[in-house]
């Protein structure tokens, strides 16, 4: 099955100022025209949503909540309503509890797999990672992610695979502690790291 997502990490407008609104209702209109058009095109492939703040939170979208101006978002007005998937990326490294992760994923946009959904959908961890330099593969960050992502049936993917950038801000050669693979690309930049991830991978797969 092939899949596109309409928009990576939806943000603010950089610019002070901007006449640009940013919010659900904007969220809405854009995201719906987007959606229709990618469907019209192709209506086998499914569609992804992000949400806002980084595509950190789609709340209102599970209960179908006020979106503004009474707006609400309907699964049930899509004609493609089943080609439409809900991705979250989460970076809640400084967590102490998995309670507290937990509680923020459903809160975010997971509540959309719950039989008790006015809009239920697919939800995809599309985002997540961490340092790959040092023990954070131990942390109640990765450890309650690989604990419970699996759990919940729900698709995953890791940021970042690349050890290094030809540039990014402003520095040539720039080293990426979160990849997965080394600054040469040649090799695991954390063999216990890969490990643990292997863990999911095989927990995801039953």
């Amino acid at each position: 099955m092939v899949s596109i997502g309409l928009r990576n990490e939806l943000r603010k407008p950089d610019k002070a100022g901007s006449s640009l609104s940013y919010n659900w209702q904007t969220w809405y209109t854009q995201v719906v025209a987007a959606a229709d058009i990618v469907n019209a095109a192709n209506p086998d492939i499914l569609i992804f949503l992000s949400g806002l703040d980084f595509d950190t939170t789609l709340s209102p979208i599970p209960g179908a909540g006020d979106l503004g101006a009474g707006k609400k978002f309907q699964k049930s007005s899509f004609k493609y309503a089943d080609k439409l998937v809900l991705e979250l990326h989460n970076y809640q490294n400084s967590a102490t509890s998995c309670d507290s992760i937990k509680s923020g994923l459903n809160n975010n946009g997971f509540k959309a797999q719950d039989a008790s959904a006015v809009n239920q959908f697919p939800v995809l961890l599309t985002e997540f990672g961490f340092s790959q330099a040092d023990s954070s593969y131990n942390g109640v960050y990765a450890s309650c992610l690989r604990k419970i992502i699996p759990e919940w049936k729900s698709g995953w993917m890791v940021w970042v695979l690349s050890g290094s950038y030809y540039i990014r801000s402003g520095t040539q050669d720039f080293e990426e502690v979160w990849g997965l693979l080394n600054h040469q690309w040649s090799d695991w930049r954390s063999t216990s790291a890969i490990n643990a991830l292997k863990q999911m991978i095989d927990a995801s797969l039953k």
